[in-house]
């Protein structure tokens, strides 16, 4: 476990109650290290794992991928151009991804690997269906936000390629997705959302909307601000499948007798109608 997993699981601790108020401090922690934070040294005698060189290269090569096919398209990017931006030869990508569209369907599974594992820690610590869903949207936001060249990536370019749909890439994408459903469905079963929920078309409903703010995000954009939209989501989606409380209505009927006047410390007697 990473050392921002750890200090986003100890936050969770104290949000047992809910999720929204502390919503903005987590993701952004999640999902992107804060600028100029320090790596924590390790106590005398503690190894730091070490990243080999064929790692580091491997990673360069995705890295480099990731935004030359994010801003020219997969068609139009060249692997010499990749390998350039990389500082390696052409050779050299090629020992790591046999085609180009293998390199481009090995992007999303690097990106969404850790922000998925960490998601499966937190989801425990969370209280209600409502406080769950709410931070998955969040989650999703946050990663296509802070990672604009990924999210362009998965929006313009993967979303219409069928051969994405039969990677391993996919099913982590999926993965998420099902957290979603899952999520959706606890909340049916425990009375939070209506019964007559179909949680098939809620998830619809929620992964449509971000695509659409994605989307146009990168194209128009607008919305400036992604983040921004969870909670008004959110709240709609929530109104429209939140249980309603069944409270008991009791009428009150008083009978004043003649000029009878009650006094403020006159006791009132309330009788229920017997069943």
């Amino acid at each position: 476990m990473s050392y921002y997993s750890v200090a986003i699981i100890w936050k969770t601790s104290f949000m047992l109650s809910g999720f929204s108020s502390v919503s903005r401090f987590i993701f952004p922690v999640l999902f992107r290290a804060p600028a100029g934070s320090r790596v924590r040294k390790p106590p005398s005698g503690e190894c730091m794992p070490k990243i080999n060189s064929k790692t580091a290269r491997k990673n360069k090569i995705i890295e480099s991928a990731l935004k030359i096919f994010a801003e020219k398209g997969f068609a139009d990017a060249t692997i010499s151009e990749i390998s350039k931006a990389a500082g390696v030869s052409d050779a050299t990508v090629y020992e790591y991804f046999n085609t180009k569209e293998e390199l481009l369907f090995t992007i999303p599974e690097e990106i969404t690997e850790e922000p998925v594992r960490d998601m499966e820690k937190i989801l425990p610590f969370l209280r209600g269906s409502e406080s769950k869903l709410r931070a998955i949207v969040q989650g999703y936001m946050t990663l296509y936000e802070k990672n604009p060249l990924y999210s362009a990536l998965v929006m313009l370019h993967l979303k219409t390629n069928r051969n994405f749909l039969k990677t391993k890439s996919y099913d982590k994408i999926r993965g998420i997705a099902h957290m979603l459903l899952v999520c959706i469905q606890e909340g049916i079963d425990n009375g939070s959302f209506k019964k007559e929920t179909d949680p098939y078309l809620v998830r619809a409903m929620i992964l449509g909307t971000i695509e659409h703010l994605c989307i146009r995000w990168h194209l128009l954009g607008s919305p400036s601000n992604l983040v921004e939209h969870v909670d008004p989501l959110v709240d709609m989606i929530l109104c429209g499948i939140r249980a309603e409380s069944h409270s008991r209505d009791l009428s009150l009927h008083i009978h004043l007798s003649g000029d009878t006047k009650l006094t403020e410390d006159q006791d009132i007697t309330i009788e229920e109608p017997k069943s």
